[in-house]
């Protein structure tokens, strides 16, 4: 068995990615003609779609502006992994991925997080909140 991880970008479709990949996986059997071989697909576990800027990018603004103003470290990024927020955004609400830790600790089994980033976390969100 081999498992495919394929992450979308904004605007792409989940079932023209998959569709996409099984044409790849077909034209590709082809051409090494491997007899006797059998390709079976399963559906997706999981569709996640990409959290579009263009709609959530006013709102990741206006966080940063807070952090800035706090004199923290704040930097606008796409992130490669999938988040609840891509699926908030397509219903309209606009969606950003924010809060305290690193992505490299984070849904671990040592997973943890310094007291300062949360509490600063906290006072950004509090200011927001305020506004």
């Amino acid at each position: 068995m081999i498992a495919i991880d394929r992450r979308l970008l904004p605007g792409e479709s989940p079932r023209k990615a998959y569709d996409d990949l099984v044409a790849y996986v077909a034209c590709y059997m082809k051409r090494v003609a491997r007899a006797g071989i059998t390709i079976e697909h399963e559906p997706p576990w999981i569709e996640c779609l990409g959290l579009a800027d263009r709609d959530n990018r006013a709102w990741a603004e206006q966080i940063a502006s807070v952090a800035h103003a706090m004199d923290l470290p704040c930097e606008l990024v796409g992130v490669p992994y999938g988040t609840d927020a891509s699926v908030i955004s397509a219903a309209g609400i606009p969606s950003v991925v924010f809060g305290p830790g690193s992505i490299d600790q984070a849904h671990t089994k040592d997973e943890w997080l310094a007291i300062d980033q949360l509490s600063s976390a906290t006072d950004i969100l509090t200011r927001l909140a305020c506004c």
